[in-house]
């Protein structure tokens, strides 16, 4: 379970990787000025591009590896979210969430999170593992991500459709 989970974790990791392109453009797009440039090269930094990328990329303390782990944590919020919808839904019991609730349930996604992908940097290990699967292993796999990722998404609004017949 837990190597499947880093593994939807690395491909949402490779999917920002692949569109910080074109989120990132006009930053890109100053470090072609000459001053930027310089300024670079002055702190011992020939490609200001290339550093910038790296840092970028970096999965221990990159933004791209940010946000792909606050993806994972809506995730698990959403099928803690989901599943109480459903069970609602199944029992015909209204649950009335309070503030309190959704704080728990925050705090179950930070604790799934936590243990399954970050505890003693486990997604490091995951990624380096990962990166050597073949390109067809690693399409298939952004695949499954995406169905996976997907169908959590779905799941959790359709459990708001499931809960209808308090209306």
């Amino acid at each position: 379970m837990t190597r499947f989970w880093n593994l939807i974790f690395y491909n949402l990791f490779r999917f920002e990787r692949s569109t910080q392109s074109f989120f990132n453009y006009p930053l890109l797009l100053v470090l072609k000025n000459e001053k930027v440039k310089e300024s670079y090269r002055k702190r011992g930094v020939a490609d200001s591009k290339g550093a910038v990328l790296k840092a970028l990329n970096d999965p221990k303390k990159g933004p791209n590896s940010i946000l792909s782990g606050g993806h994972m944590y809506i995730i698990f919020f959403l099928l803690t979210y989901g599943s109480i919808n459903f069970i609602s839904g199944f029992l015909r019991q209204e649950f009335y969430l309070e503030i309190e609730h959704f704080m728990l349930m925050f705090f179950v996604a930070l604790g799934c999170g936590y243990f399954i992908l970050f505890r003693n940097d486990r997604y490091l290990w995951y990624f380096k593992k990962f990166e050597r699967m073949s390109v067809a292993e690693k399409q298939k796999s952004a695949w499954l991500s995406f169905i996976v990722v997907a169908g959590i998404w779905l799941f959790c609004i359709g459990s708001f459709i499931y809960t209808s017949y308090r209306l």
